[in-house]
């Protein structure tokens, strides 16, 4: 038995298999089949987003909701052929609009229940389990999950195994790689300290974490600055360094790249000559950040 609420009532149907379409309070675990769905906060919470007053917090395999051809999540427009498969548009035009189950025709007829179903669907976050306490639309999903905070990041430390969301990040790299951490206001200039040989340093912003990261290399030092979120997030952040010494100045402007696929991407970095230590061999760094929305 799997029961269905509504957040007035509930009503109990026997279904042949089950699935979530969002989590209970947060758990990424289906109940089994032989156990009651208690998920009158998921209900409650389902019923304010939708707006209705009312919301089904039902089983569905998610996998009925994929496109047959790409497996990506359904989205509308949807076509069906005459026979009923259904695939999503860009599908049906990479298959010259016919259907690769039977080989009739389609992209023509829309499959309207689905679209209507699909738009009135909300699912839990994949990354619940991190904290993620999202509801967003079923066709919404791979966009949510794409940019959630939540979202796992593997560490870019060489050797360093550690995988998790980026609230993890700043605790991570304090207790196993000795970073310091630094608390700092977008649009306002901040001193970071750094001894030579100290590789990271963790920035904490309103929104955003960021690692610095300094290298030395035979001619000084190479210092830069990542952000600890999805790719995406480098359209929104700018930073600058700068680091002065008597009458020199040297600085640099860039995008903050994601930790993401960082071994990949060439990053933008401030040369920092031996010459410009000070005395006692540390780095005195001025960094400011910039959120453009």
């Amino acid at each position: 038995m799997v029961k269905f609420s509504s957040g007035e009532s509930s009503e109990e149907f026997t279904s042949p298999k089950r699935v979530k379409l969002s989590d209970c309070e947060g758990s990424s675990q289906v109940p089994n089949m032989g156990n009651n769905l208690n998920c009158s906060g998921a209900a409650a919470a389902a019923a304010a987003a939708v707006g209705s007053g009312k919301a089904l917090i039902a089983a569905i395999d998610p996998d009925a909701f994929e496109c047959s051809i790409c497996m990506e999540p359904l989205s509308p427009p949807i076509f069906q052929c005459s026979n009923g498969h259904i695939a999503c548009s860009s599908c049906c035009v990479m298959m010259d609009n016919r259907c690769p189950s039977c080989l009739k025709p389609t992209g023509k007829i829309r499959c309207l229940a689905i679209e209507k179903l699909i738009e009135s669907m909300k699912v839990g976050c994949r990354y619940a389990h991190n904290g993620c306490r999202e509801l967003v639309r079923y066709s919404q999903m791979t966009a949510h999950e794409s940019k959630c905070i939540y979202a796992p990041y593997l560490c870019s430390v060489s050797g360093c195994s550690f995988s998790g969301p980026s609230t993890q990040f700043s605790h991570h790299f304090t207790s196993v790689h000795g970073a310091c951490v630094i608390h700092f206001r977008y649009e306002a200039w901040f001193t970071v300290l750094l001894a030579t040989d100290e590789q990271f340093c963790i920035l904490e912003g309103e929104d955003m974490i960021f690692l610095l990261q300094n290298k030395m290399k035979p001619l000084g030092n190479i210092v830069y600055a990542t952000c600890i979120g999805p790719a995406s997030s480098e359209d929104h952040y700018s930073y600058q360094i700068e680091i002065k010494k008597g009458r020199r100045r040297l600085t640099m402007e860039s995008v903050p790249r994601s930790i993401v696929g960082i071994h990949e991407i060439r990053q933008d970095f401030l040369l920092i000559p031996v010459e410009t230590y000070e005395e006692d061999g540390h780095l005195t760094l001025e960094l400011s950040f910039r959120h453009v929305i």
